[in-house]
């Protein structure tokens, strides 16, 4: 059930009625209700069956942590082996299977592909949709119940509806517990004629991203990518230009509509983007780009590492051979701390040496060089006298933090990683500007008409991301409780007169009518990160 289709918005309008009918003790078991069949119809019998005693097994596991019972040790570290075996075996079954067929090439065996095939056929059966996403939260929870950072739900429903939450099973955000305790359920939710202008404007502006200017943006990465050795030289900075681009309006516009959506229950999730275009390094960029995946990194990997034993002696080894000031040049254990959490983000983002080199241990390592050449970064600067409050040398650091950028995520898009490399490859064999003046562009599945649609909606993303990014000099606007906190953009909208606020939203939905990518033979449920 596609977010972008007419059952999804039958489903949603119905859910909603009901919702704003019922008392507020049971609106969160509608929503639960709702969350089951919602699940059940984008998933297999057996699949359904998976999900359903992963999330019993680890409920009967957090009651046991609060019970202050003498073996909590055991009972944490046996459920957190599940579930992270569970996530690696149904879903990285394929990544792993090849690597044990290359090692066993090694030793001159070869593994029956009869074999291979019904080990990744039974395997696909069983993983349940959206693993990468509901697993995670899971994991949040369990850990913060042993660590004593939360109360325990007891309520079997309410444990449910938090994992479960429909909007969240699409491809997040990646939500904590403590974020959602009392938004799901924690007081009665009245319809806000504000919160469902401001969810409804939010939706369609991710419809406007998602099928207006990523699938157009698709139609140029895809002919690129797919036969990158006809097209060397600035094709390929071009492809991986106008990915970075694609994956951004796919994504973000993904997260807007499930926000939008949550926001006209009354749900107010976690942002997932923070325009991250304009950051002035890689690591401030992955502050602002997939922000709750981050954030779950941090609290339950970099943070839990930085705590065990291992890595105790190791800030005593350094600080006893490197001195007590060793943090301020090699943070060794820090660093180390890192390249772990960077490894496993570009796990997570697919079973693939490609994925976890380019959006995994690549980037942890331009981040790790790149602060320790800060000192040298520093000097070069007052050699040559140049002054860093300027504009020029902001928009220096964003164009560098964006090719930086755009090269590991042309892995991500690439086959493999020894595709990506032969791209990047092709990439130096040839010097070759002109194709941008000679209508070459117009000859990579785009013609004339339809890339000027495509760069005037990117100057209208363009616009709406400078003041986001602005986020000032607009008053904020006195809305009637509950309403949220709007952003930038949505309260200037709301500054306006009615008329012009009706003719600007009637030009954005006749847009997505006129020029969005759907019909019979597209499938405008394919979002790229609802694969994970």
């Amino acid at each position: 059930m596609s977010l972008i289709s007419l059952e999804f918005i039958i489903f949603f309008l119905i859910i909603l009625t009901v919702y704003y009918l019922l008392p507020g003790k049971l609106q969160w078991v509608w929503l639960l209700i709702a969350s089951a069949v919602f699940y059940y119809f984008n998933s297999t019998a057996l699949q359904y069956s998976v999900f359903i005693v992963f999330l019993l097994l680890n409920y009967i596991s957090s009651l046991k942590l609060s019970s202050g019972s003498k073996h909590k040790k055991i009972i944490f570290r046996s459920i957190l082996i599940f579930d992270i075996l569970m996530l690696m075996t149904l879903k990285y079954t394929g990544f792993f299977f090849d690597i044990f067929s290359r090692c066993a090439n090694i030793f001159n065996h070869s593994v029956n592909g009869d074999i291979k095939n019904l080990i990744l056929s039974f395997s696909e059966r069983l993983c349940p949709p959206r693993i990468s996403y509901f697993s995670l939260i899971v994991i949040g929870y369990i850990t913060d119940a042993y660590w004593g950072n939360i109360t325990i739900q007891k309520n079997p429903g309410k444990f449910a509806l938090f994992a479960s939450y429909f909007p969240l099973m699409t491809s997040g955000p990646i939500i904590q517990y403590e974020q959602m305790e009392n938004k799901l359920w924690g007081k009665k939710h009245y319809f806000s004629y504000y919160e469902f202008i401001s969810g409804s404007q939010r939706i369609l502006w991710g419809i406007f991203k998602k099928l207006v200017i990523s699938e157009r943006l698709s139609v140029m990465v895809n002919e690129i990518y797919d036969h990158y050795e006809l097209y060397p030289g600035f094709y390929i900075f071009w492809a991986g230009g106008f990915f970075a681009f694609q994956l951004y309006t796919d994504f973000s516009g993904l997260m807007d509509i499930v926000l939008g959506f949550s926001q006209i229950f009354g749900i107010n999730l976690p942002e997932n983007f923070n325009t991250p275009f304009y950051s002035e390094s890689l690591a401030e960029f992955w502050r602002r780009w997939h922000i709750t995946l981050g954030g779950w990194l941090k609290s339950y990997v970099f943070y839990a590492v930085q705590q065990t034993e291992t890595f105790r002696k190791l800030r005593k080894f350094c600080k006893k051979h490197l001195g007590k000031g060793y943090e301020r040049k090699y943070n060794i254990p820090q660093f180390l701390g890192l390249m772990i959490s960077w490894f496993l983000i570009g796990l997570w983002h697919g079973g693939g040496f490609n994925y976890i080199f380019g959006v995994g241990i690549y980037m942890g390592a331009v981040i790790i060089i790149s602060e320790l050449c800060q000192p040298l970064f520093r000097k070069i600067t007052e050699l040559l006298h140049i002054n860093t409050n300027t504009f020029s040398y902001t928009l220096f650091k964003r164009i560098r933090t964006f090719f930086l950028f755009i090269f590991g995520l042309s892995f991500f898009r690439a086959e493999s990683l020894t595709k990506g490399l032969s791209m990047w490859k092709n990439a130096f064999s040839i010097f070759n500007p002109w194709i941008f003046f000679d209508r070459s562009i117009y000859r990579l599945g785009l013609n004339e008409s339809e890339f000027h649609i495509l760069v005037f909606s990117m100057l209208i993303l363009l616009v709406v991301s400078i003041l986001q990014h602005a986020n000032g000099g607009i008053p904020q606007v006195t809305v009637p409780e509950p309403c949220p906190q709007m952003n930038a953009v949505r309260i200037l909208i709301k500054q306006q007169n009615f008329l012009y606020r009706l003719i600007l939203f009637i030009a954005l939905f006749v847009m997505i009518i006129c020029f969005g990518y759907y019909g019979s033979e597209f499938n405008a449920s394919d979002f790229i990160y609802g694969r994970f």
